[in-house]
Formats: C-alpha cells, structure tokens, sequence
C-alpha cells in the first residue's frame, strides 16, 4: 500500500469516527454518551477497517450487479456490526427488538448499494475530480453519508420508557429519509450511466464513421476477409484492381490472378494473414490486357475481444514506381545518345566475368575518335551527336557477335570481346573501317580511331586495373599518332605513367618553387672568354627527382602552362643576374627561350618589359631566342613583336637554324640579332662535308645580312678548331660547359674572364 493511499485512509477512518460519534450526539441525550478514551479509539479503529474493505471489495470488480449487490451486503453487516458495538460500549446494552435492525440493515444496503454503484461509475470516468464528481452530487452523497449514524444509533440505542409511546411516524422517518437518500443516489448513478453510454455510443459511431472514411476513401485496395477467408467487403480501389485482373466487379479466388511465379506465394501471404500473423510481401500480376501489375500487400488480423475474427489486406499498386525505378535503372546502366550500355555496365559486364568459377580470358578495348573535338568546334555539339551515334553503329557491325559495346563518355567507347576472338584483326578492322570517310547529313566525316587492348588475365585480374591498363594502351595509340591500335606493354605505361604524374604536378611545380635553372656558357672560342649564358629550365620532381625539360616542356605547351613557366624562367634569370652583378661579376647577357605559343599571346611584349621595368634590369642584358619555327607562324604578327623588342634594346636570337622550314627570301626581314646554327649540322661537320658545306652556308649568308653567329652542341676541340677557321668564333656546347646550377657558373671549371678548356 502507498503512503498516499494509507493517509486517505487514515482521514476516511477519522471521518467514519466521527460520523459515528457525532451521529450519536444528534440523536441521544449528552449525559448518556461515554466520552473516555477507548470509546473515542474504537469508532476511528472501526472506521479505517470499514475503509479498507470498501477498497479491497470495490476492486473486485466492476462489471456485474451481483458482485455490486455482495459488496453492499459485506460493507451493511460489517457497518451495523460496529455501529451496535459503539451502541454497547456507550450504554452497556443495544435495542433487542428485530423491527429497527431489519429496517435499518435494508436502509443501510440500498444506500451502500447505489453510494458503491454511484462510485463505481465515478471511477470509470475520465477527468478532473469536479467532472468526474459534480459539486451537486458529491453534496448530495455526503448528506447521504452523514445521515446513516444517527439511523443507525437509534436503531441500535436501548429505547427509553418514555419514547416508546411516540407514533408510528416518529419511528419511521428516518428509515424513510435514509431510502430517499438511497434512491436520490441511485438515480443519480443512472444518469451518468445513461450519460456515460451516450458517449460511448457517439465516440463508437465517430470510430465507426472514420473507419469507413479510412476504408472508402483509401486510395490504395482494401479487402476485408472473414474468419473463414472469405471476402467480406472491399473497397473501390480494390475494385478497380479486380477489374484490371478480372474484368468484373465481384471477385472469384484472388490467387488465380497472380503470375505462376508469385501464385505460391500469394496463397501462404494469405494463409499466415488468416492465422492471425501481420506480414507484407510484393506481388507481380497480370490484368486482362497482359500487361504487369505489381502490387504491395499488407495483411493485418482482425481481433475482438481476444479472438481472431478476419483480416484486411491492403494492396498497393506500385506499377508506376516500378516502371520509374526500371527507367531509373535503365538510365543509370545505358547512355541516352547511343542506347548503348555505359561505362558502369561495362565494369560491372567484365566483373561478372571475372567472377566465374572457372573464368575465360577475353579481351577489352578502349577506343577513342582522334579529330572530334574538331568536329564538334567546326558543327556544334548538336551535329557531333549525330557523328557520336553513327560511330556507335559502325562500331557495332565491325564487333564480332557476342561483344558488348559500351560508350563510356564523349567520343570514347569500351568493347568486350567474347573469349577466341583475334583482337588484333578486329582493331585493325574498326581502324580501317574509320580510316575512310563517311556521310553524316550532308557532310563528309573523316576521323581516326586510336584504340587500347588489354587482356584477361595477363594485363589485369580485377576490373579496374584492366581498365587502367586498357585506357594506358589506347594513349599509347594516340601518341604514336593516332589512326592504330596498342596492345597494353608494361614498359610503355610505366612512360606515360609518369607523363601523367608530370601533368598532374606540373602546375603545383610552379607554384611551389621546384623548378630551378641551369646555366650553359656563350664562350669566344678564340679568347675562351664567357661572353653570355643561356637559362635552362629544369624541375626537381618531389619523387621523380630531377626531370630535364624534354619530358615536361612538351606537356606544359599542351596543357598551356608553358606561358607562365616561362614568365618564371625570365624573372628568375634576371633576378640571378643582379645577383651576379651586386657580387662584382661583370654583366653578361642572359638568353631566354620563347615558345610559339607565349609569342603568339596579345600582351606578351607589355607583360615582359613591365617585368623588366619593376625589376630595373637593363634590356640590353637579355636575349630572346626564338626557334625557326615559331618565327615562321603568323609572321607578320611575329615580326610586330620582335621589332618592339629590339626597339626598347632587347636582342633576338633565331634558335635551331637550319631545322625548320623558312624561306630564305623572307629571312632578312626578320628583325633578329643572331644565328644559332643547330647541334644537328655541328654534329658531323668534322667528318661529312655536306654538314660542313651547310655551315660554311650559313655562315655565309649570315655575315651577308650583319647578323652575328653561334654554334650548338660543340663537344669536341676538333669542332672547334674547325668553327675557328670558318671565322664561327661563338659556341656553346659540352665541350666548354654542361648546363650548371647558378651557384657553379662562376666556380672552378672557369674565372670570370676566360674559359679553361
């Protein structure tokens, strides 16, 4: 028992006491009333026994009016049993006579009976004490409670002689107030059970009202099946749905509309849905017309009153999704252009593949379209999709049955060949086939393809290296020029691995300062004297370590970094001929190449002399040196630029002479400075004459335009002796000096005035 309910118990056996006691006091005379102790005690002891069996008897239960009836009999005897002891222990003796004791005993069980009922119903209702009690009916019960001792006392008190000749009347009346009150509580009951049923009735018509605006309005099929299995009702939704499978409203057997596939299924759904078990499953069907219909049911039992009684089973159409999920899907795994399958699915085609228990080998094949981008540069993108989508046809009549042909972006496609077919024949075939041209709309298409095999297992055992080494073998086709196909070599992907690294790192090189210059001495070789330097670039890679720029220059001028390397190569080699100059050395002009494509931007003669300008370096210290080619493209553009340099005293220097293809009656309106005969004609001037015919040519033909001289590639004193007697007194080679760091140009190989040879 809680502490809570022990105090209300307490106070109940304290208000019984003195009802009891003061009941007594109303009807007796005051001089006839024991006030000691003991009498006091046992009215209160008597009490809370009274309460506590009210509490355990109530809680028996609650539903049925005989078990009402025997709480009321128990609490009347147990009552009128204490209220004639507390009678006794006043006056030593209680009223004999059976008349009072009847009258009041059925008095005290009508009360009892309706105050119990009246509680019982109370204690069914929800609210707050005042609603669940009204003010007016607890006033009432509680006058109805007050008036049970005094009936009680003088039904149990010894009758003096003097009362007993009092009427009939005088007798009766209080038995007949304690009916009254009795009656008043019992009619009280009945109403707020009248009231009570009324509400339950309206929530009942309420849930009966939204479960069939739930059941009606369901947009989804709801079927109602008996214990039996048998359907009860459905609604329209569900009809509709019997319709598409059946073409009638009243349906047969629901498990003859499903697919052979989903008939066992459907029927042990059903069969654990009718033993009372809740599941969900999704269905595959067929309507009518033969088209799918696919369907979610949850099935849920019916239970009343602890008995299964039925089940619902709700069907949802999820048609449409599936379509939009297959749609999805398709998309995910086909490229919308072509309706080839993608890239994903060719992965996931060679991963099946690979996962075989006893797998095959195959071969696959990267191919790309050399010349697109032109295509779609000259025609626009629109009429590139029109190219994209014939290639795809005449890639797919040149494979073999049984390849898979997948593109997987842009003009790029993958092919997998089924096992024993001769990739070689087939590559060369698609190559041959591209190598003529071919009408799209109303132009004439010509393109080349490069493509890329590589071999299950030899060239891969998981998908992605595969791929890697496939694509590493189709870049290798296109830097052999296009128009061919490669097979994966080891040796060649370890080349264009690291030309990938050097693509990827060769912007961060610039910004991280790894790049670094070499210088390579101009010397007078009849004097041994440096009369110049040349600024070689070259990058000390983090883990390829120092990469000479044959490897890296080609990928800066494709990747277009090239400009601003260069720009680097200029301020550096200014700043390190300051540098030069403040230690005391004297001022010796630094050259600088220029490639074609920094001489072919708008602002490049603006941009370097603001360089100059902001470092303050003296323009007639630097030289450009352009290659014969460069010169050659846009001329007169060209031509524009270098007069501007040579106007502010920049010198211009032709590199490579004698490689290119320039005409020799436009080379006197080059504005130029000087000749640098290439290391190719050097090579062999000492041992083929048609080199040295070459040299005495140029040299010639040089002093004939005032343009001053420098010979590449000196290696040997034999070149030299020979340059000194062709009157070339200007070389640059290895036989003076490699290309060094700046901190070596003036160490031990030479002084600052001559060149030890």
């Amino acid at each position: 028992m809680s502490t809570s309910t022990a105090i209300l118990l307490l106070l109940a056996g304290i208000g019984f006491a003195g009802t009891q006691f003061f009941g007594m006091l109303s009807v007796l005379p005051d001089d006839s009333v024991k006030t000691d102790l003991a009498y006091l005690v046992t009215p209160m002891v008597s009490g809370f026994a009274v309460c506590l069996l009210s509490l355990r008897l109530i809680n028996l239960g609650r539903s049925a009016m005989l078990h009402l009836a025997v709480k009321s009999v128990v609490l009347s005897l147990l009552i009128m049993v204490l209220c004639y002891l507390n009678v006794y222990f006043a006056f030593g003796s209680v009223n004999d006579r059976l008349e009072p004791a009847i009258l009041s005993g059925i008095g005290l069980f009508s009360m009892l009976f309706s105050m119990v009922r009246l509680l019982t119903m109370i204690s069914r209702r929800t609210g707050t004490t005042f609603q669940r009690l009204p003010l007016h009916t607890l006033v009432f019960a509680a006058a109805a409670a007050a008036i049970v001792s005094p009936v009680l006392t003088l039904a149990a008190a010894p009758v003096p002689p003097e009362l007993t000749t009092a009427g009939l009347g005088a007798h009766l009346t209080p038995y007949i107030l304690m009916f009254a009150f009795a009656a008043g509580l019992f009619a009280f009951a009945d109403r707020y059970r009248e009231d009570d049923e009324t509400k339950q009735y309206k929530e009942l018509q309420e849930k009966e009202l939204r479960y069939m605006s739930l059941f009606a309005q369901n947009p989804d099929g709801v079927i109602a099946f008996d214990a039996n299995g048998n359907i009860s009702d459905l609604n329209d939704g569900a009809r509709k749905m019997l319709d598409l499978l059946i073409g009638q409203d009243a349906p047969a057997d629901t498990f003859e509309y499903s697919r052979s596939g989903d008939r066992e299924r459907l029927f042990e759904h059903y069969d654990r849905a009718l033993h009372g078990a809740a599941e969900e499953i999704e269905v595959s069907l067929e309507t009518i017309d033969g088209e799918p219909l696919h369907l979610i049911l949850t099935s849920l039992p019916i239970i009343l009153d602890g008995r299964f009684s039925g089940a619902y089973s709700i069907a949802k159409n999820v048609t449409d999704s599936k379509k939009n999920q297959e749609k999805i899907r398709h998309l995910a795994y086909h490229d919308e252009l072509t309706g080839l399958t993608n890239r994903k699915h060719a992965r996931e085609y060679v991963d099946l593949l690979m996962e075989e228990a006893n797998p095959s080998s195959f071969h696959l094949l990267f191919i790309d379209f050399d010349r697109f981008k032109k295509i779609n540069d000259l025609f626009g993108h629109d009429f590139g999709d029109k190219v994209i989508t014939r290639c795809a046809r005449k890639l797919h009549e040149s494979l073999p049955s049984g390849s898979l042909l997948s593109r997987s972006a842009g003009d790029e496609f993958i092919a997998v060949l089924p096992e024993d077919s001769d990739a070689g024949y087939i590559a060369q075939r698609i190559c041959d086939e591209f190598m003529m041209p071919f009408r799209v709309g109303q132009q004439m298409i010509a393109l080349s393809a490069s493509i890329g095999i590589a071999r299950f297992p030899e060239d891969g055992l998981d998908s992605e290296t595969l791929f890697q080494n496939a694509d590493q073998a189709r870049y290798d086709a296109q830097s052999r020029g296009g128009g061919r196909f490669a097979y994966f070599d080891r040796s060649r992907a370890m080349e264009n691995h690291e030309r990938l690294i050097l693509e990827r790192d060769l912007q961060s090189a610039i910004e991280n300062d790894e790049l670094v210059l070499f210088y390579q001495p101009k010397v007078d070789i009849r004097t041994h004297r440096m009369v110049g330097l040349e600024a070689l670039v070259r990058w000390n890679h983090p883990t390829l370590g120092m990469v000479p720029p044959l490897k890296f220059i080609p990928i800066a001028e494709e990747s277009g970094l090239i400009v601003p390397l260069e720009r680097w190569v200029l301020r550096t080699a200014c700043l390190q001929t300051q540098e030069w100059i403040a230690e005391g050395r004297p001022p010796i002009p630094v050259a600088v190449n220029l490639s074609q494509i920094h001489l072919m931007q708008t602002d490049i003669v603006e941009n370097i002399l603001a360089t100059l300008e902001e470092l303050k370096y003296d323009t007639r210290l630097l030289e450009l040196e352009v290659t014969e080619s460069a010169m050659m493209h846009n001329e007169e553009q060209v031509i524009s630029i270098l007069r501007k340099f040579k106007k502010v005293g920049i010198s211009v220097s032709l590199d490579d002479f004698g490689t290119g293809y320039s005409s020799l009656s436009y080379l006197h309106m080059l504005p130029i400075d000087c000749l640098k005969i290439d290391r190719s004609f050097i090579k062999g001037i000492t041992t083929h004459e048609n080199s040295r015919t070459i040299v005495e040519m140029i040299l010639t033909m040089a002093r004939q335009l005032g343009l001053s001289i420098i010979a590449e590639g000196i290696e040997y004193e034999d070149q030299a002796q020979l340059l000194r007697e062709l009157r070339c007194f200007t070389a640059q080679g290895f036989h003076y000096s490699k290309p060094v760091p700046a901190e070596e140009v003036y160490a031990c190989s030479y002084s600052d005035s001559s060149i030890v040879s």
